[in-house]
């Protein structure tokens, strides 16, 4: 007699992550942190896939903004940029981040940063491009602008020769920068950080690792999200 055996076990949940940041935004290194975070934290560890989509701050041909000038136009009013300074590093020290604005100058095109992270997409290794140019910023005051920095970073990130010549010795990639680009603002994202959960829910701005917490749990177990009773706070 033949028996049919049935697994009531659910499969595992997958993520789907697509973040929406610059490397010139200090809000999303803290969000990147806080996200890793929140990650951390899941049972199980079920299978993700993260997105990495570029939104430079700078804008092409522009007369370059000094630090401080770009900072103190993303506040709100009656927020000084000594004062969000002070909170960005307060707020990073809790994730690990040494924020070090006094060497920051210049607000740079981080383009090419977004064209590099595109490349190393293809070898498996943007999470480790993407966390160096973080870091060579807001840590180590490096032009990410630059072309040798990021030729610097190609290398310590580990990406192959292919890869670096792909980078170095043409413009492979920018096309899909400026359409990334494009499209993202058609649909009115004009800021970031942003993080968009299995398609179908959004964190915009800035948020801490309890709040991707919840939003992970949103999307990962939907019914139960719907059918929880609601906290008093």
């Amino acid at each position: 007699m033949d028996t049919q055996i049935m697994s009531f076990v659910r499969p595992a949940p997958v993520l789907e992550l697509d973040v929406i940041a610059d490397f010139a935004c200090p809000w999303s290194y803290l969000g990147k942190r806080s996200l890793e975070r929140a990650l951390g934290q899941l049972y199980g560890a079920p299978p993700r896939m993260l997105r990495w989509h570029g939104l430079p701050l700078s804008e092409p041909r522009a007369a370059p903004l000094s630090w401080e000038q770009h900072l103190s136009g993303r506040l709100p009013k009656g927020v000084s940029v000594g004062d969000a300074q002070v909170s960005l590093a307060a707020a990073g020290e809790q994730l690990g981040i040494r924020f070090d604005f006094h060497r920051l100058k210049t607000l740079p095109d981080t383009r090419d940063a977004h064209r590099l992270v595109r490349i190393a997409v293809r070898e498996g290794r943007d999470a480790e491009v993407v966390e160096a140019l973080f870091a060579a910023f807001f840590e180590r005051g490096l032009d990410i602008g630059s072309r040798e920095v990021l030729r610097q970073i190609a290398v310590e990130a580990g990406l192959s020769d292919a890869g670096r010549e792909a980078y170095e010795h043409s413009d492979e990639a920018a096309d899909e920068v400026e359409s990334e680009v494009r499209r993202l603002r058609s649909l009115g994202v004009h800021a970031v950080p942003n993080l968009l959960i299995n398609g179908r829910i959004l964190v915009p701005g800035p948020a801490d690792s309890n709040v991707y917490v919840h939003a992970l749990d949103q999307a990962l177990f939907p019914q139960e999200a719907e059918e929880a009773p609601p906290r008093l706070h």
